[in-house]
């Protein structure tokens, strides 16, 4: 076999009924390669060439041994592999709702969660339980690729630092605070010129992908930014341009945006927009 099968051939109905057969031969054939199931499926089976036998030699790869290949729970746990193993684009409108992501799909795909007895109504609790298994393992994906995007844009802001320091003839080298230590309040520390004395500068990095371009701060990041002052500043990397686009703000150019409390409510976090 040449390659890893598209995430569309995995995630088909084609894909998976090859993998029930397969799986079928494997259990009457217990010391038989996988390459040779293929080809005794091909001589034996007059209806193996409208299944993607080379798709399921490679899902077989990552379902469950213990799978059942009798019902529903069969396809569910085919999609489950799909999902968790190669994370499809998809997959991250999962956690907008069941009903909402369904709609989202188009029709062969939606006959994949069909046929896997996932859009029942109402559901059953082992398919609430499914939903709320599989989309965790969405969630971390997204988190995962959030993650990835924030050291990104850490990474600019060193980059970027190191240029102006030596610009302005600082010999040191700016620090990934953020890396070490995620109570330190901001992500790097660099250096700024007073006069002839060399200060602190504490730099909060955040990047957005969002339109209009707005970036999220929580109140205890402002709450650091507000005690510090004017050695505090904000690096907002607009990660959808190419390259990556900066906008720098001070703490006095964020305040304009920051909620105020009233009664007994207190907020955590809020939009801001890059364009203030």
């Amino acid at each position: 076999m040449i390659g890893v099968p598209s995430t569309e051939r995995l995630f088909s109905l084609s894909c998976f009924e090859g993998l029930r057969l397969l799986r079928t031969y494997a259990v009457q054939h217990v010391d038989t390669a996988i390459e040779e199931l293929l080809l005794l499926i091909e001589s034996a089976e007059a209806d193996a060439h409208s299944l993607d036998m080379e798709a399921a030699a490679h899902l077989h790869v990552s379902v469950s041994p213990d799978c059942p290949l009798i019902g529903v729970h069969f396809y569910q746990e085919c999609i489950k592999s799909v999902v968790v193993t190669h994370q499809p684009i998809w997959s991250k409108s999962m956690r907008q709702g069941r009903v909402r992501f369904v709609h989202s799909l188009d029709s062969d795909d939606r006959d994949v969660f069909s046929a896997a007895g996932l859009l029942e109504n109402p559901p059953s609790t082992s398919v609430v339980n499914w939903w709320d298994d599989v989309v965790g393992h969405a969630r971390l994906a997204v988190d995962y690729e959030k993650m990835v995007q924030a050291r990104a844009a850490e990474l600019l802001t060193i980059n970027w630092e190191k240029s102006r320091l030596q610009e302005l003839g600082i010999s040191k080298s700016p620090e990934w605070t953020g890396l070490d230590d995620n109570f330190a309040g901001y992500d790097v520390l660099s250096y700024d010129l007073d006069g002839e004395n060399e200060i602190n500068r504490m730099i909060e990095v955040k990047s957005t992908t969002n339109s209009p371009l707005r970036f999220f701060l929580s109140r205890n990041e402002w709450n650091t930014a507000d005690k510090i002052g004017s050695a505090y500043h904000f690096h907002i990397w607009n990660m959808s341009a190419d390259p990556p686009v900066l906008y720098e703000r001070s703490v006095e150019e964020i305040r304009p945006h920051i909620p105020s409390d009233n009664e007994k409510g207190k907020w955590s976090n809020v939009a801001v927009p890059v364009g203030c």
